[in-house]
């Protein structure tokens, strides 16, 4: 975490998930100035509002859209801005893809103009996503960076998403050929864990719904195991990246299925339903609007090990993630 001492950080999507524990993290463990980025002034000044009078840490309340101006030069850009709740996806997919890429040249042009102007280099983390990869097959995969052959078909709802993370990773690449960028890709798998600013999900969903003893109910349990990981080893690897990653290059920051972070959506309700039993002597249950289909669908696991060649390993297991992310989160005080 040296790294970041005295230096200048900008966080866009400051007030994501990720985003925000990464202001979190610089604040509390560095002396970096940090820069938080989002499109709500009010949700920036009241979700950091322990930071406000610190002289290093600032706010900037605009679209990612926008051209980035500043007078103080930048050392590290984490890009995590855009939205990724699947009803935005759906309904809005514009706004999910100019963040996607309007916003990644915005951060690429910042970092290119205060080079040619200041002399000064900085360096870009872009945020994607496993949904860069793809599964055709009848039966789980296990993939690592170079295995980006195959991806979501253009006609399904997510390919907003989806393609437009890709997109941002082919643009990223292109600065660094043609410009000299420094910049590096973290390709993230399914992140959970407690926040501040609580996104319409259905994890969150779910653990409002074990904390308030309701039951939880899905459409269906034949839904494809995921690689999840905790948001304090996503942040710890995004942060590894920063500092150590090679320039141009992606690293998937996941669990590969270390501490039974392997997980469906089902499974996932099962066990955030047995926490909340335990936790809170609550008699939450998870139903079903379909009879189970016996097959599962193939699902996705993401190899980390490259990631682990910088010194990073999963720590935090599903159920103490679920646990913390219990124990950590406040409906009542949610400022999003």
């Amino acid at each position: 975490m040296n790294n970041f001492d005295n230096k200048t950080v900008l966080i866009t999507g400051a007030t994501g998930l990720i985003g925000s524990h990464i202001v979190d993290e610089l604040m509390t463990k560095t002396t970096a100035k940090v820069i938080a980025l989002s499109r709500s002034e009010k949700k920036l000044t009241e979700g950091f509002k322990e930071y406000i009078d610190n002289t290093r840490f600032s706010v900037c309340a605009q679209n990612i859209t926008e051209e980035l101006i500043f007078e103080e030069s930048v050392d590290y850009i984490f890009h995590a801005a855009g939205p990724m709740e699947g009803k935005v996806i759906k309904n809005y997919p514009m706004d999910v893809i100019n963040p996607n890429i309007s916003g990644t040249i915005n951060c690429l042009e910042l970092l290119k103009k205060q080079e040619e102007e200041k002399g000064i280099k900085g360096r870009l983390i872009l945020f994607s996503s496993v949904t860069v990869y793809g599964n055709i097959t009848n039966e789980d995969l296990v993939v690592s960076e170079d295995d980006t052959k195959i991806t979501e078909s253009l006609n399904v709802i997510s390919a907003p998403y989806s393609q437009s993370k890709r997109m941002s990773e082919v643009i990223t690449l292109a600065y660094v050929r043609q410009f000299g960028i420094d910049a590096v890709i973290a390709r993230f798998s399914t992140v959970y864990g407690a926040t501040k600013f609580i996104p319409d999900t259905a994890f969150f969903e779910f653990i409002r719904k074990g904390k308030e003893n309701e039951i939880i109910t899905l459409n269906t349990a034949g839904l494809p195991r995921r690689d999840n990981v905790y948001i304090d080893d996503a942040v710890a690897g995004v942060l590894k990246i920063a500092e150590s990653g090679n320039v141009g290059e992606a690293y998937n920051i996941s669990s590969n299925g270390d501490l039974e972070n392997y997980a469906s959506v089902d499974e996932i309700a099962a066990v955030i339903a047995n926490v909340a039993n335990k936790m809170y002597g609550n008699t939450c249950d998870v139903q079903f609007k379909e009879k189970s289909n016996s097959t599962r669908k193939p699902g996705l696991k993401l190899d980390n090990t490259k990631l682990k060649g910088l010194g990073w390993n999963v720590r935090v297991s599903l159920r103490e993630g679920i646990e913390h992310t219990f124990e950590n989160i406040d409906f009542k005080g949610n400022h999003s």
